[in-house]
């Protein structure tokens, strides 16, 4: 049975090389950017010269790619699904790999079951870490956006327009929701493109952030029927700032939770044996 899992890890290591060769080969065609320019001087739509690969292809059959491409995209990453994906067999494949000759080593019959849990343990461990960067750049980005409303409101009271206003905060500011909000700014601005507080709630709704979708809203009202901004803004910004301190205070309530536990098993149990270790070999004593 030993002598049997070399071949089988041979196999899999040359097939995990294989999968990652062909995931970072896996580009797109280079651009004639001389045709892109005269394409775009005539209006003639971009005929598509990408050719995917296969890594792309049985991506695209097993209905993957779109929601690998969702999740890259909320994680910040800027990484190629294709690569993700690679990364991922290949981990799978490698514990499937360590656990079948575990239980070969160990002389157990259970080498496809170990194997069947080191597959499992590869994909979930890559999908805990996809998941953990989406809700870390969350929970960044819904802080970055506290100090981004309390300076809008100081340029709000000093007049002045709320585009032009926040323009003004997101170059001041340093940080990936200033930059991403100056993007959708310059992207708004352009001749039929959609208004920026559409692509705030589509931005909004791609993150999970609702604050950033109620900034949307109050600067489309302001837009559309001519209403001031600034009431708006503030009370945001004062609701996220409370619900941060409330946000804190239980964290810290559950951090002094998880400390008391420790502290009694540490020091409260050995100070109560020290004590109590005098009356217990009194009353042993006694029995005797």
């Amino acid at each position: 049975m030993l002598e049997s899992i070399y071949p089988l890890g041979a196999i899999s290591a040359g097939a995990c090389c294989a999968f990652a060769v062909n995931a970072i080969g896996d580009r797109a065609e280079g651009i004639d950017a001389t045709a892109w320019l005269e394409r775009r001087r005539h209006a003639q739509p971009s005929p598509s010269t990408e050719k995917p690969g296969p890594w792309s292809r049985a991506l695209a059959i097993t209905g993957m790619h779109a929601k690998l491409v969702d999740l890259v995209e909320r994680a910040g990453w800027k990484e190629s699904p294709e690569r993700l994906s690679a990364l991922a067999v290949g981990l799978s494949a490698c514990l499937a790999v360590i656990g079948a000759a575990s239980a070969s080593m160990l002389g157990s019959a259970g080498a496809p079951v170990l194997a069947a849990i080191g597959l499992a343990c590869g994909l979930g461990l890559c999908s805990l870490v996809l998941r953990s960067a989406i809700a870390s750049r969350r929970r960044r980005l819904a802080a970055e956006l506290i100090p981004l409303l309390e300076l809008f409101t100081l340029e709000l009271s000093g007049g002045g327009s709320a585009l032009s206003a926040l323009g003004m905060v997101s170059t001041k500011l340093q940080g990936e929701l200033a930059s991403d909000v100056r993007r959708l700014l310059l992207a708004s601005q352009v001749v039929s493109s959609s208004p920026f507080e559409t692509r705030l709630i589509r931005y909004s709704e791609q993150l999970d952030i609702s604050a950033i979708a109620s900034l949307a809203t109050i600067l489309a009202a302001s837009r559309e029927y001519g209403t001031g901004a600034l009431q708006g803004v503030r009370a945001l910004a004062t609701d996220l700032r409370h619900a941060q301190r409330r946000e804190l205070i239980a964290h810290s309530r559950r951090a002094l939770n998880h400390v008391l536990l420790p502290a009694g098993v540490g020091v409260l149990m050995p100070f109560l044996a020290v004590v109590m270790f005098p009356a217990v070999t009194a009353l042993q004593r006694n029995l005797h």
